[in-house]
């Protein structure tokens, strides 16, 4: 957490809110062979550039201008506890630490509810080891600008395939082309627990998608497998059934969607991070 001198000091170099960041680090459901190749008891202690990804991710935020405080959710408690530099952060009260929940979503859920203050909250995960300070204040400037309850970093996938076309991301593929998203929210007023509910919900119903489907409508539904569904038309008709306004923050950073799921991907981000130098 900063110190009072230094929340002045970047209140004065910006006129926009300064955000809580929260950072999901817990560990994954069964086996994770990213942590097995790293050899480590949890996939964001594994080494990138020398360094434990969290601590990446941890740097980043607090370079920021406009993080005001890191809230770390994950990894367990006897986990951090073995983890000199996690605990040293926790226990010096430099970063917040909150048990992980089942799921991501969860943990948003629950941070949100013990937290309502803690708003407007950057979310992101620890695994974003090529996360930097110009995609953070970046986003967050242009999510400020929107003035809206919810904004979602997206990277168009030409961007990302462009440069790293080795990289096997997730694509969200709409007309006009597909997005990669890059693991950066903003939630903003307390209108966005209606969509950090519905994130639950999509996880809790993944294997019943019929469910989802109804909640959505069949209609837009039907746009998006025939190719016909924009982005900025998606989310507009989510806003409205949710009845909360959210805008799709467009980032040209293809490493902002590479985030390390995979041991290709660990080896991928070591790579690029030995190439900066």
């Amino acid at each position: 957490m900063i110190s009072e001198k230094e929340k002045k000091l970047k209140l004065m170099e910006t006129s926009q809110p300064l955000v809580t960041a929260l950072v999901l680090a817990g560990a994954r459901a069964g086996r994770d062979a990213v942590a097995e190749g790293a050899g480590v008891p949890i996939k964001i202690l594994a080494s990138v550039g020398g360094m434990p990804m969290v601590t990446r991710v941890l740097d980043t935020l607090e370079a920021s201008k406009f993080v005001e405080q890191r809230v770390l959710c994950g990894p367990p408690w006897g986990i951090l506890q073995e983890q000199d530099f996690l605990n040293d952060l926790v226990e010096e009260k430099k970063v917040r630490w909150v048990p992980p929940q089942q799921g991501p979503s969860l943990s948003v859920k629950c941070f949100l509810e013990q937290s309502p203050q803690d708003l407007p909250l950057l979310v992101t995960t620890a695994d974003h080891a090529l996360l930097s300070v110009e995609m953070v204040d970046g986003f967050l400037r242009e999510a400020n600008r929107a003035q809206v309850d919810v904004a979602v970093a997206l990277v168009p996938y030409s961007v990302v395939a462009q440069a790293y076309p080795q990289s096997k991301r997730t694509v969200i593929r709409f007309q006009g082309g597909g997005f990669c998203g890059c693991n950066l929210f903003l939630l903003c007023t307390p209108k966005a627990e209606k969509l950090v509910e519905f994130w639950t919900e999509v996880e809790r119903e993944r294997k019943r998608p019929f469910r989802l489907i109804r909640r959505l409508g069949w209609f837009m539904l039907i746009r998006y497998l025939l190719g016909r569904l924009t982005l900025s038309h998606a989310l507009r008709e989510l806003s409205q059934r949710m009845d909360i306004s959210i805008k799709e923050i467009i980032l040209p950073f293809p490493e902002a969607a590479i985030d390390v799921d995979t041991l290709e991907d660990l080896a991928l981000v070591e790579q690029i991070v030995g190439q900066r130098g």
